[in-house]
This record gives C-alpha cells, sequence and structure tokens, in this order.
C-alpha cells in the first residue's frame, strides 16, 4: 500500500508538470516534445526534474525499458521462454505464453491496481535487448517470424491495455519489433522508435538511416499515433572524455518536432558520471522544450551561472569541440575509442592545453565551481591517460603518473565508479593500465 500511495504522488507530480501520460492539464506552452521528455543522466536529479520539466526512468515508470524479466522473476517457467531455432531459449520470451502474460497481468495488479481517474501509470512491454525472436507454433500462427517478433508482441501489449484502461503502455520499435503491426494499437499504447538507424552527425539528412527512420515513423504512427524517440547522447565506451553533441541532439530534436514526435528519452550514462554532463543536461532539457535554441548561448549561460572563474576557457575549448564536429559533420561514435575519438574531433596536444589551463585557473575557485572542477579535472585525466596509452601524445612517464594520481581520486567523487556502460571501472583500470 505505501508502494502505491508513493507511485501515486510521483505520478502526480508528473502529471503536473507535463501533464501526466494523457498529455492534458500542461502548465507550460504545449512544446514539440509534449508528453515526455526523459534524461537518463546523473545531472538529471529531482531538482532539476522540477525546475526544467524533463523526466527520469527512475521516477515516472511503473516498468522501464527491457526490465519485464525483473517484474516476474519470481514466478518465471520454461514455457515463458521463446522458441529459437526449435529449441527453448531462456534470453528471449514467448510472447504467447499464457503463464507470461499471467504473470505481467498480476505484477501490474499487485503492484499499481487497476488505475483510476487520478492516477495511470506508464508500464513498458519490450523484449529482451536481442535480435531473438519466438517461432512456437503460436507466435508464428500470429505472423511471428525469424527476426520479427511485432504480432506476438503487439498482440500481447493490446490485451494488457484492454485489460487496464488507465495505465499506459508503451512497446518499442527496435530490433525484432522494428516492423508496425498490421493493426491499429489500443489509445493507450505508445511506441518507443528507436533512433539508431540516424547517424549522430549535424546534418544526417543524406544517410540511409535518415530514410529507414521516417520510414519507420510513418508506419508506426499509422497504427499508434503516441510516438516516442528513443535518443542515445553519449559515448557508452568511454563516459570520462569529451562527446560533442550538442548541435548533434538538436538536429534531431528539430526533426522530431517535424514528425510530430511527442516524446523522447535520451539514453545517457544513468547514474554515472560523464564528462559536461552537468552542463549538457541541463541544453538538452532547453532543448526539448525549444529546438530552435540558439545553443551556444545555452552552453555560454550555464557555464557562467556555474563556473564563473572558469567560463571563458570552458566555453572556448567545448564550442570549439562542436564547431569542428558542425564543420567537419563527421559522425560521433557510440562505441568510440579514444583512437577515433582523435580521427572525430579530440586534438592531443590541444586537449593538453586546455587541461593544463584549467587545472591552473582552478585554483583560483571556490565552492561550488571548484567541486565541480574537481570532478571535471579528474574525469579528463583519465582521457589524457588514454591518450599515453593509445600512442595518441609522447610517452612522458611523470605526467602519466601525475594523471593516475589524480585519478585515483575518482573514489571521492559521487557517480564516478565506471568508465563506460558495460562496468568496466576505473580502480580496475589504474591496476592495469600501462
Amino acid at each position: 500500500m505505501l508502494q502505491y500511495i508513493s507511485k501515486f504522488m510521483a505520478n502526480l507530480s508528473v502529471a503536473l508538470l507535463v501533464g501526466g501520460c494523457s498529455g492534458t492539464a500542461q502548465t507550460i506552452d504545449n512544446p514539440p516534445l509534449s508528453e515526455y521528455r526523459g534524461l537518463y543522466t546523473p545531472s538529471n536529479t529531482q531538482e532539476v526534474q522540477s525546475a526544467m520539466h524533463t523526466n527520469h526512468p527512475d521516477y515516472d515508470w511503473g516498468l522501464w525499458g527491457h526490465n519485464l524479466k525483473k517484474a516476474v522473476a519470481d514466478n518465471l517457467t520454461d514455457d515463458m521462454y521463446a522458441i529459437v531455432d526449435g529449441k527453448r531459449n531462456p534470453k528471449q520470451f514467448c510472447f504467447s505464453s499464457a503463464a507470461l502474460y499471467d504473470a505481467v497481468r498480476n505484477y501490474i495488479i499487485d503492484q499499481y491496481g487497476s488505475g483510476d481517474e487520478t492516477y495511470s501509470e506508464r508500464i513498458s512491454i519490450m523484449p529482451m535487448d536481442n535480435q531473438l525472436a519466438c517461432t512456437c507454433s503460436q507466435c508464428k500462427g500470429k505472423g511471428n517470424s525469424p527476426g520479427n517478433a511485432t504480432p506476438a508482441v503487439t498482440e500481447f501489449v493490446t490485451r494488457l491495455a484492454q485489460e487496464f484502461p488507465l495505465h499506459q503502455f508503451f512497446t518499442s520499435a527496435y530490433h525484432t519489433t522494428k516492423q508496425a503491426p498490421s493493426a491499429a494499437l489500443p489509445a493507450n499504447v505508445g511506441v518507443f522508435i528507436s533512433s539508431i538507424p540516424l547517424p549522430v552527425q549535424v546534418d544526417f539528412t543524406q544517410s540511409k538511416g535518415y530514410r529507414e527512420f521516417q520510414s519507420m515513423v510513418a508506419a508506426w504512427k499509422k497504427k499508434c499515433p503516441r510516438i516516442y524517440v528513443w535518443d542515445y547522447e553519449r559515448n557508452f565506451d568511454d563516459y570520462l572524455s569529451p562527446f560533442p553533441c550538442l548541435l548533434a541532439m538538436q538536429s534531431r530534436l528539430q526533426l522530431y518536432s517535424k514528425l510530430g514526435i511527442l516524446g523522447v528519452f535520451f539514453n545517457g550514462s544513468g547514474d554515472d558520471y560523464s564528462a559536461f554532463d552537468d552542463m549538457q543536461t541541463h541544453v538538452l532539457a532547453r532543448l526539448m522544450d525549444n529546438p530552435n535554441l540558439n545553443v551556444k548561448d545555452a552552453v555560454a549561460d550555464y557555464f557562467q551561472q556555474n563556473y564563473p572563474i572558469t567560463a571563458p576557457i570552458l566555453l572556448k575549448y567545448y564550442w570549439g569541440l562542436e564547431e569542428r564536429i558542425r564543420t567537419t559533420n563527421r559522425e560521433l561514435p557510440l562505441y568510440g575509442t579514444m583512437a577515433q575519438m582523435n580521427r572525430i574531433y579530440l586534438n592531443a596536444s590541444e586537449f593538453v592545453a586546455f587541461r593544463r589551463q584549467l587545472d591552473a585557473a582552478s585554483k583560483q575557485t571556490m565552492g561550488e565551481e571548484r567541486h565541480r572542477l574537481n570532478a571535471l579535472l579528474t574525469s579528463l585525466a583519465y582521457t589524457q591517460l588514454e591518450m599515453y596509452r593509445c600512442g595518441l601524445l609522447p610517452k612522458d612517464a611523470d605526467m602519466a603518473a601525475e594523471m593516475k594520481e589524480i585519478l585515483k581520486g575518482h573514489s571521492e567523487i559521487k557517480g564516478m565508479v565506471n568508465r563506460d556502460e558495460t562496468g568496466h571501472t576505473i580502480a580496475k583500470y589504474l591496476e592495469q593500465w600501462k
């Protein structure tokens, strides 16, 4: 009961800010992303959510992403799993399984009830994050084929949506569910379309992925008007190095506005620290309000307010990276090595000069600015170590030792444990570094 009340209050707060699941009762001027403005970043705190009208998956979803297995973990049976190549495969679900449906149904009733006029939960029903689709006789009868699980998944979601009409259900257009369903989905069903086809660059309009993405949106919109986008704004192989993605993200948000997208979820580094995340989270929140925002001015405003002493140094360096991406129109890697980052936008000697200048200026700061700079400089020590390790900088044993000493301070900084999505820790990196 306490959990129910807690979820009710959390959803009520979201509803007051962004109109809840229905998109009504707005208190802001109907921005293009009128229903959902999600950021999975360490800087998207509850304070930021309240001030910037952003959403966070930890607070406004009853069941989020690919977490279906966690919801039914206590009731898992073999017949819930998919048949792939004629054999049961625990890496994917069978969405024709009566046992799976009953387990999910009971989970919803136990956790959230049936909803009412003042309480509605967001619940996502997505396959496990892989390319496997069930081809049992029932799923095949619904239209499944190897690589296409849309028919069984959407029928499963439709059944839940009809049984719980006061809750909002979402599925995904990703991997085996990219293909739109043949039948229209209920009004309380939405879909997250993955932006993976779109290259992360400022001008993507000449790419094959641009055409593919537009086609997916058009096809799904015929069957499901509530279209959200699942987007990505981080190098998931390196959280600690600069990733100048804001102009690329602006181009994407302008496209989403043009296509009538109702919501977006930016997948960042979760709870893990990433370089410049505080500024980028703030600017992305503003861009979701106004995709035509002057991004440089927004970056400058944030630095001036939060880094009053070092703002000129930070703005000059960071905006130089964004300008490089704009003028070259190179594609940013969502999974990129240090060598790739240097080929695309980082310049090793320029970076070292910036880090040295910022370190010197940080000695003149105090309070919150000093605290923020300590975290950033610790993060950038990792970048410089990677440049040494990859041969992008001449060997310098003394400077490498200094960077390692700085990076050891990561253990005192909130969220600075992992260096990438996989969970490789900074502590292990320091042990293994040569």
